[in-house]
């Protein structure tokens, strides 16, 4: 029996009933909160104290019991989740509880989704992954932007977000379908910006859509923003994808026509070349680049015939 109510938490707070379609009731204020808590653990009771405490704020009144039943009472007839015994909200000995034969939640779709995401082949992957980033398009409990639990709940979110995104890349990759496998990098790597897991798999996800200037350039934005945050350069995966994409044949295209792109990321792609060799103090200066790579590459060249010489 298809479950014909549905309350949304990602976005404002609201219900909708599969019967009326376009037919929205938002709630707000206590009885939204109420209805928010229910509806991250649909199945799971939650008891009075705890509610009254996120309700008022630790500070409920003395008559906190009697107001959760009233507001109950209220959300219900409102939101259409059925009266008394036969509400879809019920009413235990261990607090109140949502039915989740009879109530969809978009936030427990999400979860649902990732498991598929997680056991299905490729292809099932991606149709996974999509829906479930379409659901999750907007905040989690946007209409409680400073509650600790809600605060609490959109922390697990986005490492459920996270999940989700690099399972849709890598399947996207391995299906074929690189503009979703490149989307779900781009969106994970917007979400952390210093997480190497995301760069490394929007590298990749780039380089196989044939993208490979666009790849690189993510793995300077990486370096950059763990310099100046954290002061560490990426590690070593990331740096393998990178000088294996250096090493690719393909040329490296230029946004624009007039070359200077082009121009700014070779300096860029020199000073990280610089950066990475052993022994090698990179200038302060792009105009010192040249220079110092020049210099490398004829101590080098100096080195080798000594090397071949001694192997032999």
């Amino acid at each position: 029996m298809p479950r014909r109510i549905r309350v949304h938490l990602f976005g404002p707070t609201r219900v909708t009933h599969r019967d009326t379609p376009g037919s929205t009731t938002r709630v707000l204020g206590k009885q939204g909160r109420i209805l928010a808590m229910l509806a991250l653990r649909p199945g799971h009771p939650v008891s009075k104290d705890r509610l009254a405490d996120a309700v008022w704020d630790g500070h409920p009144p003395p008559s906190y019991r009697q107001a959760l039943d009233s507001d109950v009472c209220v959300l219900r007839r409102r939101t259409g989740l059925g009266p008394g015994r036969s509400s879809a909200l019920a009413t235990t000995p261990a607090g109140y509880v949502l039915d989740p034969e009879r109530v969809w939640v978009d936030h427990t779709e999400v979860i649902e989704l990732l498991e598929r995401a997680r056991v299905g082949r490729s292809d099932e992957a991606v149709v996974a992954a999509r829906a479930a980033l379409d659901l999750a398009s907007s905040e989690l409990l946007e209409d409680e932007p400073y509650a600790e639990w809600a605060q609490e709940a959109r922390d697990a979110c986005r490492s459920t977000e996270m999940e989700i995104c690099l399972l849709g890349s890598r399947a996207g990759i391995v299906s074929g379908d690189t503009g979703f496998a490149v989307r779900c990098g781009e969106r994970a790597f917007a979400r952390a910006p210093a997480s190497e897991q995301a760069a490394v798999q929007l590298m990749r996800a780039l380089w196989w859509a044939g993208r490979r200037g666009e790849a690189i350039r993510v793995f300077l934005a990486l370096k950059n923003t763990l310099v100046d945050e954290l002061g560490e350069q990426p590690g070593a995966e990331a740096q393998r994808l990178y000088l294996t994409i250096l090493r690719d044949g393909e040329p490296i295209p230029a946004p624009s026509p007039d070359g200077l792109d082009h121009l700014r990321l070779s300096l860029e792609l020199l000073r990280g070349a610089l950066e990475q060799t052993p022994g090698v103090r990179t200038p302060a200066h792009d105009a010192d680049l040249a220079a110092a790579a020049a210099a490398v590459l004829a101590e080098r060249g100096r080195q080798r015939p000594t090397t071949r010489a001694a192997a032999s």
